[in-house]
């Protein structure tokens, strides 16, 4: 990995949070964003007028971190290193990563730069979670790796009829948790069981009362002990922290009556009670030359239940935030300005003409020009977006400096920044890769349009 720090200067103490290190992980390729990733780094994706990479910086902003380390891939370096100057008060260390490293071969590439139990966070990760709350699971319970998780997703209230709201497709996981909800016993993803569950007899032997379900979703925010990044450097076979570290932490480390590679020695005034608050493990008494036993591993959960928590995995998921996030009323401390109104460059006088063409629900950029006799209804418009005469926009997700031609119909689309859409077009359900141009007199119904890759 090589690196870059950008400093800033520092305001409020932060010192709740001061035991940990912030590590965000933002060079992922977005493969399941395609064809919105095409050319674009993922965590620069715009979602409601800010960078993907915007939400996790502000989230760590608001919890009190003063350093930051922020891993992505080698073209997106200096457009991050610009980017973060919106936030002076955080110190951001920039570490470009291996563009086919998996997540837990980056913090292997990093270790060096890591010194204590570490925070990581997704870089497509929006949520509004006090993160100090999981670290105060992660302190009263000693943890070794301390995981949030999201319950499904739940009917708005302000909607009519609350009808429920269905989850976006997504990997889902088996979990298996203590009485109390805490421990975290057991995980697998859903996709990986064909028939029926199958938990280990030594996990029920010692949590009879184990509760398993399929209704909570790994949220990609981890707190893990500083030791865990000895593990990997001993265990090379472990490449992603979400698939195969964390399982392997929760379903069998913290069960083996022997030590994991990096597990540390207990000092000899430790040694003796391993109980803590919860559910102790049981283990074999020490044996003769282990120098009195090993700190125990244990895994624990935090379930957010209320608030926002989603990530950019899929265009399902990414369409959603872009009209979940402006909207969003859940909270005390959003990592964004739900107050934001649209038309923020536009005069009284201007902002009242626009309303006659633009639905109250849209939320639109600054730059914003649109013909007579056009509409925009329930959509997300970016920055410096063009639309001419007599065109059609409905339930729309447009990026930045966008243009659409006269007589042009769309619905359903996500349209990627700096498209052009020719007069007289049909679009319909179609998701338009940057830069990508419809020629005029076009229609296109359910397709993914990208521009073709020169050899």
């Amino acid at each position: 990995a090589t690196s870059e720090t950008r400093g800033g200067k520092r305001r409020g103490s932060g010192a709740k949070m001061l035991e940990f290190q912030a590590i965000i992980l933002a060079g992922g390729t977005g493969t399941h964003l395609y064809p919105m990733t095409e050319g674009v780094t993922k965590c620069l994706l715009p979602v409601a007028g800010h960078h993907l990479i915007h939400y996790p910086l502000k989230l760590l902003e608001a919890n009190g971190f003063k350093e930051v380390i922020v891993c992505t891939r080698a073209e997106a370096r200096d457009e991050i290193l610009n980017y973060v100057q919106q936030f002076p008060a955080l110190q951001v260390d920039l570490q470009v990563v291996d563009a086919e490293a998996e997540t837990a071969d980056v913090l292997r590439a990093i270790k060096s730069r890591i010194t204590k139990d570490f925070v990581v966070v997704s870089g497509d990760l929006i949520t509004d979670v006090k993160i100090y709350h999981l670290a105060d699971v992660h302190r009263i319970n000693d943890a070794t790796c301390t995981v949030l998780l999201r319950a499904p997703k739940k009917p708005d209230p302000r909607q009519q009829g609350g009808k429920p709201v269905k989850e976006s497709s997504g990997p889902a996981d088996f979990v298996g948790l203590d009485e109390k909800g805490s421990r975290l016993l057991y995980i697998k993803p859903v996709a990986d069981v064909e028939d029926k569950l199958t938990v280990p007899k030594r996990q029920l032997m010692q949590y009879p009362n184990m509760k398993v379900t399929k209704k909570m979703l790994d949220a990609h925010l981890y707190i893990f002990s500083r030791w865990v990044l000895d593990l990997l450097d001993q265990e090379k076979d472990i490449a992603s922290i979400k698939t195969e570290l964390v399982p392997f932490l929760v379903n069998q480390a913290q069960f083996d009556t022997k030590p994991v590679p990096g597990q540390p020695a207990l000092a000899r005034s430790d040694c003796g009670d391993d109980s803590i608050i919860g559910t102790p493990v049981a283990r074999e008494a020490p044996r003769e030359g282990e120098g009195g036993g090993h700190v125990p591993i244990k895994c624990h959960a935090m379930l957010l239940e209320d608030g926002y928590c989603a990530r950019a995995d899929t265009i399902r998921a990414y369409r959603e935030m872009n009209f979940e996030v402006p909207r969003h009323g859940y909270g005390d401390s959003v990592p964004w300005d739900r107050h934001a109104k649209s038309f923020g460059d536009k005069t009284d006088e201007e902002k009242k003409a626009l309303g006659k063409q633009v639905g109250s629900e849209c939320v639109v950029g600054e730059g914003f020009v649109i013909g007579d006799k056009s509409s925009v209804k329930k959509s997300v418009v970016g920055k410096h977006v063009t639309i001419g005469a007599n065109v059609k926009i409905d339930n729309c997700i447009l990026l930045g400096h966008t243009s659409i031609e006269d007589n042009a119909t769309m619905s359903g689309c996500i349209v990627g920044a700096n498209c052009h859409v020719g007069k007289d077009s049909g679009l319909s359900n179609c998701n338009l890769s940057a830069r990508y141009s419809v020629e005029e007199e076009a229609e296109y119904k359910n397709e993914n349009l990208c521009l073709e890759v020169e050899e």
